[in-house]
């Protein structure tokens, strides 16, 4: 290696080092957050991380948007969580779902807000209630309190009575303000659990801690008895909007009609022309001819270019003469200007039609009389 390049590197390695130990000493490296929206799964199932923490425990879990009675009676699963008001309540679905959980099913009933309008009215469903000693109650809500961050999330949509609150079968849990959230009954071999909408097992709350136990006290605590064949939920997705649907959801169509409007008027306005007579625009007389040709054999001048404009009136002159006469070399041609030039007596006109045709050198004051003479050879020609 030459000595300046070795010289070079050097200088550049040391500067390298004095760079990275200014930066260790002087500079410090802060972790940041950033905030990642929840995906599109994750927003079209508030229950996305139930199914992955089930199903990592060992309990699979199998989902269908709407059910019935034959549903649960044919479902090997013999835990089943149902979403009321996508469960269609036959007549006799009450005495049929009693017995079923006396067989050792477990049954997870969520009141949720879209049945609030027909729970009243719906008689399996508060068939079954009462023969559990459950009392349901919609609209009771509270605000939430700060104390009350060691309480599971329940939903607030619905409250509870339970008519044997001293039964060690039933379990009856409380938010905050001591109003019954969930209630769990134990009945034969299985048992019921009602509550309003589980907030507490929703993707976004089941990291909390009083969430995770509740949800594995009543998900996951069974299997140590032998029922490890799943879960099946009876429920619905919810649909992940997207800009058309939060735009339907929270926007005003009204004002997104009045801008569409407004946005194609200015179109229109920017593309359409006026109405009316075009507007005509003078043409500006240009130079005369002869300005133009002088201006132009300057500029030939300049890079010794007239040949060019004399070659052109040659070649045609050639190619009339080849034609009318059926002559083509230059001696023929030559010798046809000293015969005519001999007639007419235009002997200087001749001369610089053969120092021309020889492409001797062109004096720049000779150049238009030469021009001029080879437009009138043309016409006679």
């Amino acid at each position: 290696m030459k000595r300046k390049y070795l010289i070079r590197f050097s200088a550049a390695v040391a500067a390298l080092g004095l760079l990275t130990f200014l930066a260790w000493s002087f500079l410090e490296i802060h972790p940041r957050r950033r905030w990642i929206p929840p995906s599109r799964e994750a927003r079209a199932n508030e229950y996305l991380a139930l199914d992955r923490w089930l199903q990592a425990m060992g309990h699979p879990v199998r989902v269908v948007r709407s059910g019935s009675l034959s549903t649960i009676s044919g479902a090997e699963e013999r835990r089943v969580f149902v979403q009321a008001s996508l469960f269609t309540w036959a007549p006799g679905a009450a005495p049929q779902l009693i017995r079923w959980i006396e067989e050792g099913g477990s049954l997870f009933l969520v009141l949720d807000y879209q049945a609030e309008w027909e729970f009243w009215n719906n008689a399996p469903l508060l068939l079954l209630l009462e023969e559990f000693g459950i009392e349901a109650t919609k609209g009771s809500r509270v605000r939430w309190h700060r104390d009350g961050s060691g309480v599971p999330s329940f939903g607030q949509e619905f409250s509870f009575e339970v008519s044997q609150d001293e039964d060690e079968s039933i379990l009856a849990l409380e938010d905050w303000a001591g109003i019954t959230r969930l209630v769990q009954v134990q009945h034969g071999m299985g048992r019921l659990i009602v509550s309003g909408r589980p907030r507490f097992l929703f993707s976004q709350f089941l990291d909390s801690e009083p969430n995770t136990r509740l949800a594995w006290a009543l998900f996951a605590a069974d299997a140590a008895h032998g029922n490890e064949n799943g879960w099946l939920f009876i429920r619905g997705p919810t649909r992940a909007q997207g800009l058309l649907g939060s735009l339907f959801t929270h926007g005003n169509l009204w004002v997104l009609g009045v801008s569409a409007l407004v946005f194609l008027a200015i179109g229109f306005w920017a593309v359409v022309p006026m109405f009316g007579l075009v507007r005509r625009d003078d043409e500006r007389p240009g130079k005369p001819l002869r300005e133009r040709f002088i201006a132009e054999g300057r500029f030939f001048k300049t890079y010794d270019a007239l040949g060019f404009y004399r070659d052109v009136y040659i070649k045609e002159i050639r190619r009339r003469l080849a034609k009318k006469e059926g002559i083509s070399a230059d001696d023929e041609i030559i010798e046809h200007i000293l015969n005519t030039v001999s007639k007419t007596g235009k002997e200087k006109e001749g001369q610089m039609l053969i120092s021309a045709i020889r492409k001797e050198p062109i004096k720049y004051r000779e150049f238009p009389k030469m021009i001029s003479i080879f437009k009138t050879i043309l016409e006679r020609i």
